[in-house]
């Protein structure tokens, strides 16, 4: 077994807010890629498939969160990697849902709406890292 840290890919086109996730995850002895866009997380995801993937929803297309998260979990490959969704889609659209609610459409581990408290986050982020399964 190997005491490699464990990785964490940011998929979300607010740089701001990506760089500003990836120093808290740091300081936790995460290693942290970003991606600005669905095509960049893919091409990561296949470089280096990472522990766990925060997604944002709405990118360059309102949807692009939900393809590449639905994309994923029907991919043999990447099935088992938690995806944590984290967006502020309810309150710019008002437009509400959740994995429990809405599983068939938004099939992500874990869904918090931005702003998330740090210390929220990094519970759910520490918790679906330990959930995850073995392939």
């Amino acid at each position: 077994m190997t005491d490699r840290k464990k990785r964490v890919l940011i998929v979300d086109d607010d740089r701001d807010y990506a760089d500003a996730l990836k120093i808290v995850l740091e300081n936790q002895g995460y290693e942290v890629k970003h991606a600005d866009n669905i095509n960049e997380g893919r091409v990561s995801i296949k470089a280096s498939p990472p522990d766990l993937i925060i997604l944002d929803v709405m990118m360059e297309k309102h949807t692009d969160g939900f393809d590449l998260c639905a994309d994923l979990k029907s991919d043999q490959a990447c099935k088992m990697i938690p995806i944590l969704m984290v967006t502020a889609v309810t309150e710019k659209t008002g437009f509400k849902f959740s994995p429990s609610t809405d599983g068939d459409y938004c099939l992500a581990d874990d869904y918090v709406a931005k702003p998330v408290p740090v210390a929220d986050l990094l519970s759910r982020v520490n918790r679906l890292i330990q959930s995850q399964k073995s392939c």
